[in-house]
């Protein structure tokens, strides 16, 4: 009998596994960004190879075959060997020069680590090639799906190296259009009557329309629910209505307003790991001193634990250097003039 082994795609061995974690195929897919169908080919695909199921499709999910548990053993020896393989690869630790793999949540990477990253770029001249993952979710960087990772959930693996770079504080703004037309709402209470955008993003338990105001009333609110940060921004600084942002969202070029509500913010921990072999690496090493900086409270106190207000941040920094700083993204007029 041949090997079903030989010539095993990789990129399978990674979903079958998914697979076998999650117990379903929509599960996997959420986790690894691919779609469903394309995780039910992989499957079918390897049980083509194999010559025997190994899932039973069961009304509530997926169950391992006999068969199934089998390969997952040698599914995860598999995996181990390319883990090994890709760290030996990666772990050069006497040279600086060589790729970087980052994963950071969506926001951070679109609004503040891009911009910091051109004078990275440009300091290293040229000796590294930043591989930048802007995920909605956080990866898994024992799997090596990426060096380094920058998210906002507390790793759970004590194998991993962790550290926490800062907090990020988020509370409600609005477009003055918006405020012109609708009023500022000044309390919870008030939040009822107004519209709401809502990013559906790994939302913290914490901020819950649906606990605040009940599921009948939190449907009637919501004008635009979106899953990425930067859609968020957009629908907000274009009046759709009162959506929450960065505390320091002005300060870098946000055409938003801060609307102070008593009570409503959040503060999620911004969070460093990756994989001890990783910092063997010289360059790896120097990148982690290099982003710890990019969230130094001292000289961003918007990430301080205490919570700054926007109003505060803006006396302690200069705004025009700031917005600069972001110029071409977040910018507040229109570029585009009609001709004729």
């Amino acid at each position: 009998m041949n090997n079903p082994w030989a010539n095993m795609d990789w990129d399978l061995v990674r979903v079958f596994l998914t697979v076998a974690e999650k117990g379903s195929f929509k599960g996997a897919a959420d986790t690894i960004s691919m779609s469903l169908n394309t995780i039910r080919k992989t499957i079918e695909r390897m049980e083509d190879q194999f010559g025997y199921p190994l899932f039973f499709r069961e009304p509530n999910g997926l169950r391992l075959t006999a068969e199934g548990r089998r390969v997952v053993v040698s599914a995860r020896e598999v995996q181990n060997s390319m883990h090994d393989l890709w760290r030996a690869a990666s772990a050069s630790t006497n040279t600086m020069q060589g790729p970087i793999r980052v994963a950071i949540t969506e926001g951070l990477g679109t609004f503040w680590l891009i911009p910091q990253l051109s004078e990275f770029v440009e300091d290293v001249a040229g000796i590294n090639r930043i591989e930048l993952q802007c995920a909605i979710k956080s990866v898994d960087v024992m799997r090596l799906e990426a060096d380094i990772s920058v998210q906002l959930e507390e790793p759970t693996n004590p194998d991993l190296i962790r550290r926490k770079l800062g907090k990020l504080h988020l509370v409600p703004w609005a477009s003055k259009h918006y405020i012109e037309r609708f009023g500022v709402p000044k309390s919870i209470v008030d939040l009822a009557q107004h519209r709401i955008v809502e990013q559906d993003a790994d939302r913290p338990k914490n901020f819950d329309l649906a606990e605040l105001f009940g599921a009948g009333v939190a449907e009637r609110m919501v004008a635009i629910k979106t899953n990425f940060s930067s859609a968020h921004y957009w629908a907000i600084a274009k009046g759709v209505g009162v959506g929450m942002l960065p505390s320091y969202a002005r300060l870098i070029g946000g055409n938003v307003e801060p609307v102070n509500i008593p009570g409503l913010r959040l503060s999620l921990d911004i969070w460093m790991t990756c994989h001890p072999e990783v910092l063997k690496s010289a360059r790896h090493r120097r990148f982690v001193d290099w982003l710890a900086s990019c969230f130094n409270a001292n000289t961003y106190p918007w990430f301080h634990d205490e919570f700054l207000p926007p109003e505060q941040i803006e006396e302690q920094q200069d705004p025009v250097r700031m917005k600069e700083y972001f110029d071409g993204f977040v910018a507040g007029t229109s570029h585009f003039v009609k001709s004729g």
